[in-house]
């Protein structure tokens, strides 16, 4: 398996020469004044239409929780429940803007805590370990979405998320309960034998067993079973964050294990991830996901500075890989825009462009640019036209906040404003980390 094909350039107006500079000819560098000019956009744009429409009005004083659904006007409509997922992205994003916006901390540490709360007193299962994927609105198990079965993804959110708020906030309970988390994970998930993570579990954390028809209940995507890119690209990133404030020995062994399981089994050449392998590590076949490939590009990234060191050469060259190919085969150049996926023959799926994987592109882009910006300007000129079209597209104009969506044609579709999957997470993360390496000289 080596990739996709050229016949997804139909979609392109550039190709990889894209932005290149003539034999000899040092690019042109952006002056600090302009990057100046685009930082304060985003800090701009974070505050108009990822904060201010969702903070205070998502608190929920009674229950606890954050309220998950919103219409296009941001008018509240029924919850079905509460999901792991959605609820830890919230405290992440309060506690990362906490961080690193000085001016805001006051503001958002009580969003923290309160979510902190709701994740230790509802989501944390006291009687098997473990969160709990899905509660009901009176804070019950509930079996909807994954027929009881306990993916992986939903408790490494809330590690992250956990490891995130300790850092915020100096308290001791959101690290202990990050540390209960990722034991359950490493006791649970790990299959004797095999390498990685399984990507489900029964909530009393035991094996879920094949059926009689030889079908096992599905994960988030696909046999619980299988070693997916979703969980595992996930997993570093919760291991990585916390790692970040607890220097735990196994913890750097088991992180320094996952960026070798994504860098080294699941990028592949020309640069793009294997969606999926069995328990034995045999390949799933499965489309190019543009988005998660620009993200991990980042993620490999920052779990290599989490252990406390430079980026690896390897680490480097598969990133850069992921990044060249989405910019080869699943980018608009002319418009800017990060297509969703292609199938591996090099097949344009059609499916529109979800928010999150413009987000990912406008931070992988400028990432990259930092790192190779002396050697080309590509990464500079393409994240400037992703940014572009994130700021003029993807804000709703009729109701601040961010559409779900562009079409092909880089239009917008904005039904809603959130639901389970659709939160602030990639959104405040691009925007935050941009505009803060946007300021550095």
């Amino acid at each position: 398996m080596r990739g996709i094909g050229s016949s997804t350039a139909v979609i392109l107006t550039v190709g990889l020469s894209f932005g290149a500079v003539g034999a000899g000819a040092a690019p042109p560098r952006p002056s600090l004044d302009e990057k100046r000019v685009l930082a304060d956009e985003m800090d701009a744009y974070l505050s108009k239409h990822v904060l201010n429409p969702r903070f205070p009005a998502c608190v929920e004083k009674e229950k606890g929780g954050f309220h998950t659904t919103y219409s296009r006007d941001w008018t509240p409509l029924p919850d079905r429940g509460e999901f792991i997922v959605y609820q830890s992205r919230v405290v992440w994003t309060a506690a990362t803007v906490a961080l690193l916006r000085p001016a805001r901390r006051d503001e958002f540490l009580p969003y923290v805590r309160h979510g902190v709360r709701y994740l230790a007193d509802v989501m944390w299962d006291r009687q098997n370990g473990g969160f709990h994927n899905y509660v009901d609105l009176a804070g019950q198990p509930s079996t909807f979405g994954f027929m009881g079965g306990r993916p992986v993804y939903g408790q490494a959110f809330a590690i992250y998320s956990l490891a995130t708020a300790h850092a915020a906030t100096g308290d001791a309970e959101p690290l202990e309960l990050a540390k209960r988390g990722y034991r359950w994970v490493e006791e649970h998930y790990k299959d004797a034998g095999f390498a990685g993570y399984r990507s489900s579990v029964l909530a009393t954390g035991q094996p879920i067993p094949e059926a009689p028809d030889g079908k096992a209940l599905r994960s988030i995507e696909g046999p619980a079973s299988n070693r997916t890119m979703n969980d595992h690209i996930h997993l570093l990133e919760a291991y990585s964050e916390l790692l970040r404030v607890w220097r735990d020995p196994a913890l750097a062994k088991n992180t320094e294990e996952l960026l070798q399981f994504v860098r080294d089994r699941l990028v592949v050449e020309p640069g793009y991830l294997r969606l999926a392998l069995t328990a034995d590590g045999k390949v799933v076949p499965s489309p190019v996901s543009f988005g998660h490939d620009v993200e991990t590009a980042f993620l490999m990234i920052e779990a290599e500075e989490a252990l406390g060191r430079k980026p690896s050469a390897s680490t480097l060259k598969a990133a850069r890989m992921l990044v060249d190919h989405a910019l080869a085969k699943g980018f608009e150049h002319g418009r800017g825009q990060l297509f969703e996926q292609a199938s591996v023959d090099g097949t344009p799926s059609g499916r529109p462009t979800e928010w999150w994987s413009q987000f990912e592109a406008v931070n992988a882009l400028l990432l990259m640019h930092d790192l190779f910006g002396k050697e080309t300007n590509q990464y500079w000129v393409a994240f400037e036209k992703a940014w572009a079209l994130t700021r003029d597209k993807l804000a709703d104009s009729p109701a601040p906040g961010v559409c779900g969506a562009l079409d092909t044609h880089g239009e917008p579709q904005c039904e809603m404003k959130s639901h389970d999957w659709f939160v602030s997470y990639h959104s405040s993360r691009a925007l935050l980390l941009s505009a803060d390496r946007l300021r550095k000289p």
